[in-house]
């Protein structure tokens, strides 16, 4: 079939919404589609052989209406058999299409995307999509309680990891260089923008449970990948605490580094609520590093239910600190801690073989 995807970009770093558009355009030319690819901060005319069109050229004021105008000519002019948006953001743009092509379409819900204060244009496009695509049974009840879209047009398709990419390796000493880590620490990290707005992701509640964790296990580093205006927040925080020696903000972190973030952990922790899936997980147990997840969001997909990894109550300090000091004491099946074992096991549940079995069910067209 002729597809067109649209995402908010398939180059550079864009996040687990970036990742899955990127994996579910790869997915569906391996199951014999032709896809044309619309990324809204795009610039580039190509990506690994798919026609990209771009709006990331445009100054950022126009980028909306950029990436509008394109998608809606491209319609015209291609008339896709189906148009697939990896966000909601685009619903309205869809539905647009729709009516004035009739061109069928599906939506991609990721998790927080899909709420209550949801536009009156968002929830019209969810319930005239064709097909609604949910990453996870959280996100999915999320789209599902809105009202009116029937269960049968909801199916879950999870991420997938790019087993490729993240690899079982040594402990990169040049990491440990940088951040000064000594030989007897322990290093406990997270992997998360540090946006005010994404409290949810509980690395706030890792500093609190630091001081508990430093007294079992000795020295601990909680090493924090990211940045965002709520950085000021944690500094204040682990200083009052007295664990500011103890917690290594390391900001922006480029893509060919991220993998050896993961290998340099002793265990990848990330208590959140309001996560829809948590790609981060998958990366970091393909690297060999065992995880800590909260147990009220789409991080249990993630972690299989429990089976790949541990789970906690995310809004216990208590509970993430018991949490982490049985990752760090390797408390559990055998095989968390085998770092080849923990990669195999994850790619068979979430490689590209299998997003590609569950793919082929999803998108029955």
């Amino acid at each position: 079939m002729n597809l067109h995807l649209w995402a908010p970009g398939f180059t550079g770093f864009g996040g687990g919404i970036a990742a899955f558009s990127r994996e579910l355009a790869i997915g569906l030319h391996d199951l014999g589609h032709e896809v044309r690819l619309i990324g809204k901060l795009d610039t580039l005319a190509a990506w690994h052989g798919f026609p990209l069109l771009g709006a990331g050229r445009y100054p950022r004021l126009f980028q909306s209406a950029g990436f509008a105008a394109m998608a809606l000519t491209s319609c015209a002019r291609h008339r896709p058999n189906h148009v697939i948006s990896t966000h909601l953001n685009f619903g309205p743009l869809a539905h647009l299409a729709k009516r004035a092509f009739g061109t069928p379409f599906t939506l991609v819900a990721h998790g927080i995307d899909v709420h209550d204060g949801l536009s009156s244009a968002r929830r019209a496009a969810l319930c005239a999509a064709d097909r609604v695509v949910a990453v996870s049974a959280w996100t999915r009840q999320r789209v599902l309680d809105l009202a009116g879209i029937e269960p049968a047009r909801v199916s879950l398709l999870p991420n997938a990891v790019d087993e490729a990419r993240f690899t079982v390796g040594v402990r990169p000493d040049k990491l440990a260089k940088r951040y000064n880590l000594r030989a007897e620490e322990r290093v406990v990290l997270t992997v998360a923008r540090l946006d005010a707005g994404e409290g949810y992701k509980g690395y706030d509640r890792i500093v609190q449970a630091l001081p508990a964790v430093q007294a079992a296990c000795g020295r601990v580093r909680f090493l924090l990948v990211g940045k965002g205006d709520d950085r000021a927040r944690l500094e204040a925080m682990a200083r009052s605490l007295q664990v500011e020696h103890s917690v290594t903000f390391a900001g922006f972190v480029p893509d060919e580094e991220l993998a050896d973030h993961y290998r340099l952990a002793d265990a990848f922790v990330m208590p959140s609520t309001g996560e829809g899936f948590g790609i981060v997980f998958l990366e970091a147990m393909a690297c060999g590093t065992p995880v800590l997840a909260g147990n009220r969001d789409g991080s249990v997909d993630a972690v299989d239910g429990g089976r790949l990894g541990h789970l906690i109550d995310p809004n216990n300090v208590d509970a993430i600190a018991n949490g982490i000091i049985a990752m760090l004491k390797q408390q559990g099946p055998a095989w968390w801690f085998d770092r080849q074992a923990l990669h195999d096991a994850v790619v068979q549940r979430f490689g590209r073989k299998a997003f590609r079995d569950t793919l082929r069910k999803a998108f029955c067209f």
